[in-house]
This record gives structure tokens, sequence and C-alpha cells, in this order.
């Protein structure tokens, strides 16, 4: 290729408008083809919805935010020392980290990067707030791979649910036992792991070694942290079970509402086998994966057609649509109240403070 093409190519294959052009016809494919679809009927869900006992929908708002809480709770849990932003901050962080989440096409890594920097202005030093999030991340995911060999292991013998749930079932204890390898790696040969890190880091040449073999200690401390505390270890268990288990109790409600009652053993194997294949970044927030996954395995686990529908989308309209919203008031109270008064706080020091500052910068 002459050397002005190639010059020309590489303007263009870096240029950001071209990431934009790429980034907005992502968006344009994914609201044409499964956001609009899904809309379309949302008139009907919304009606369906309101159409069922008060009790049971408040019910089911109340377990949903009883699921968002637990997660808030588990962040608690796993940030590292003694100062650490109040409940309510991390709850309001979470709802706008949720926000991002749904309405961005592989959403995760956009919403973490605008969880990372909420909780860093929140006063979270950015080591903590990094390891805290891969190890909740990761312990998450881990719990919900054990909820769904469970329920494999509950349902498998009882269901006809087909052959593809066994390979499910092998790729999940594939992952489970290569993570407790890598977790037990950074336990007991954390030198071995730093010069791994290092060595990749340096082939990779996505971040510098010595950032890599900081991550990696950082990992290494939080999983130390909780073995030498094994009440606060089950306490981020219990959590991370508690964000799955009263999520999946929300779709039951609605389940039942619609006149089937699901055994729980049945509902937590498609609820989580729904949510494992969300973790791919196609969509945002496993949009159109949750409902495709969920509805055909509810029912050949004897679910009608009507109340498998209409039960998985009222479900998604409080679980995925709702928080919507709700995050986006969460993010401009926390602009209008704890990133305020962080912001200002700086200039309330004295010159000699405030010059420390931007050098450090």
């Amino acid at each position: 290729m002459p050397q002005h093409l190639h010059q020309a190519w590489h303007r263009l294959a870096h240029s950001r408008l071209l990431r934009w052009a790429a980034a907005v016809l992502a968006v344009v494919l994914v609201v044409e083809y499964i956001v609009l679809p899904q809309l379309a009927g949302s008139g009907n869900i919304v009606s369906a919805v309101l159409g069922l006992p008060v009790i049971l929908v408040l019910l089911a708002v109340l377990l949903e935010t009883g699921s968002l809480a637990s997660y808030s709770w588990l962040t608690r849990e796993v940030l590292p020392g003694e100062e650490r932003p109040g409940f309510f901050t991390l709850f309001r962080i979470d709802l706008a980290d949720l926000a991002v989440n749904h309405t961005v096409p592989g959403g995760g890594t956009t919403s973490a990067a605008a969880r990372f920097r909420l909780l860093t202005r929140c006063g979270v030093q950015s080591e903590n707030a990094l390891s805290a999030a891969t190890v909740q991340v990761v312990g998450a995911n881990l719990v919900l791979a054990g909820l769904f060999s469970a329920g494999l292991l509950t349902v498998h013998s009882t269901s006809a649910a087909g052959r593809y749930l066994s390979t499910a079932g092998a790729v999940v204890l594939g992952l489970l036992v290569l993570s407790v390898a890598v977790l037990t790696v950074l336990d007991r040969h954390l030198d071995g792991a730093v010069r791994i890190a290092s060595s990749a880091a340096r082939t990779i040449r996505v971040i510098s070694p010595a950032s890599a073999e900081q991550f990696v200690r950082t990992i290494a401390a939080e999983v130390q942290m909780f073995r030498g505390d094994p009440r606060r270890f089950a306490a981020a268990v219990v959590l991370a079970a508690l964000r799955y288990v009263l999520d999946a109790a929300c779709l039951w409600v609605f389940l039942a509402a619609y006149g089937h009652v699901l055994h729980p053993a049945e509902l937590l194997l498609a609820y989580s086998l729904a949510n494992l294949v969300a973790l791919a970044p196609l969509t945002p927030g496993g949009l159109g994966l949750v409902e495709g996954v969920l509805v055909p395995m509810l029912v050949a686990f004897g679910a009608p057609d009507h109340a498998a529908v209409l039960g998985v989308l009222s479900w998604r309209l409080v679980q995925f649509w709702l928080p919507i919203p709700a995050g986006g008031l969460a993010y401009l109270s926390l602009r209008l109240g704890i990133l305020r008064r962080k912001q200002k706080q700086p200039r309330n020091k004295s010159s000699g403070a405030a010059s420390t500052v931007v050098r450090q910068k």
C-alpha cells in the first residue's frame, strides 16, 4: 500500500469521528432490532401490570429494591478500609451504574468506568475502588454460577429441559474450577502471579508492568482480607446471593400473578442461566438475550406461553426499565449533594494545601 494511503487509513482508523460513528450505528441497530420490538408491546405490558393486584406489584417492586440494596451492601463489604461512603450514597451510585449499563451497548465497561469515577469522587481511593469492583463483580458472578449449578443438580433428574443444560453446566463448572485455581495462585504463589502479570503487560502493552503488578497485589490483599475476616466473607457471599435470589423472587411473583407457580429450583436454573448469558457484552443489560433465553426455558418447565411472556416482560419492566429513570435521578442527587460538597472541599483549604494537590495531579 502506498505510504500516503497507509497514513490516511491510519488517521481514519484512529479518528474519534469513526469511533463515534461506529457507536451510533451500534445504538441504532440495537434500538431498531431489539428495543423497538419490545417497546411495541410495552403498552400492553404496562396495562397488564396495572391490572394486577396492587399488593403483588408492590411486593415485586420491594423485592427488586431489596436486590439492588443487597448489591450496595455488598459494595460496602468489599471496599477495604474503614472510611467508606454511606449506604445511601453507594445505593445511588449503583442506580446510576445500572442506568448507564441499561442504555449503552456493551454498557458494562462504560458503566464500570462511570461507577469507578463516582466512587473516587466520593472519597474512595482509586486502588481500593478498582480492587473492590473487581472482587465484587467476579465474586457475584461466581455466586451466580453456583446458583446455576445448584439449580442444575436439583432439576436435572426430573426435567426435560434439554441436553444443552448439561453442556452449560459443564462450562460453568469449568469456570468455577478456573476461578478457584486463580484465587489459590494469588493466595499461595503471589510472586509468581506478579511475574506472569508483569510479563503479560509487557507483551500486550495495554497497561504498564508496574500497574499490572499493583493490580495483582491489590486483588491478593483483598482476598487475604476476606481470609482473615470470615464474618466479612460470609456476609459478602450472603449479600451476593441475596442480590440474585430477591431478583428471581420478583420474577416468581409476576409468574404467579399471571397464573403459573414455578418450582423454585426450576426458577433458579432458568434465571441464573439467562443472567449468565447476559454477561456477554452484546446488548445493554442483556436486552433481548435475557428474554430470549428465559421465556423458552420457562415454557420448557411447564409455564403456559402467555404466563411466561407476560411474567418475563413485566419483570423486565421493573428490573430493567425502571432503574433507568431512577438512576438518572440518583445521579442528579449525587451531583447536587455529596459530589458538590466534595468539589468545594479543596477550595476551602489553604493555598499551600491547594498547591500540593495541584502538584500531585
